[in-house]
């Protein structure tokens, strides 16, 4: 696991029945990324100010599990990164906050990095491939 966020389900974050609105799970899954962004030091507010890299969603996919409702305490974990040469997916879990074993939805975001004088796809940064490129211990007993 690479990053934690924790937070509430909000009121504003229900619909009609009670339970999370799918849309909001992107929301949760965007909100870990920027997160981890930041933890590691990508400043992403000024990197969009500055144009000077962008990574828009090309797939975006989640898995529901169980109902999130008003008021849970649920932590989003940023799971793991697969690299391209100009993209990047990203995995996520969120479940509750009190049991890692208690899972609410699953998902994934596939980015492609983009220049944006051009809009043409471009390298993953250096930054953030250094965030995603991380070797874990069980890749070394291999």
């Amino acid at each position: 696991m690479l990053f934690t966020l924790a937070r509430q389900v909000r009121f504003q974050d229900i619909d009609a029945a009670g339970i999370l609105f799918y849309a909001r799970a992107f929301e949760y899954f965007h909100d870990a990324y920027a997160a981890l962004l930041d933890a590691r030091g990508i400043d992403l507010p000024a990197i969009i100010a500055q144009k000077r890299w962008g990574a828009p969603l090309g797939h975006a996919e989640a898995d529901f599990k169980a109902p999130m409702r008003y008021g849970d305490r649920v932590a989003v974990d940023v799971l793991s990164g697969e690299l391209g040469a100009k993209s990047l997916k990203v995995f996520y879990r969120v479940r509750a906050e009190s049991d890692e074993t208690r899972v609410f939805c699953t998902g994934m975001t596939a980015h492609v990095f983009i220049d944006f004088a051009t809009f043409k796809a471009r390298a993953v940064p250096d930054e953030v491939r250094a965030v995603f490129a991380v070797k874990r211990e069980d890749e070394d007993a291999g």
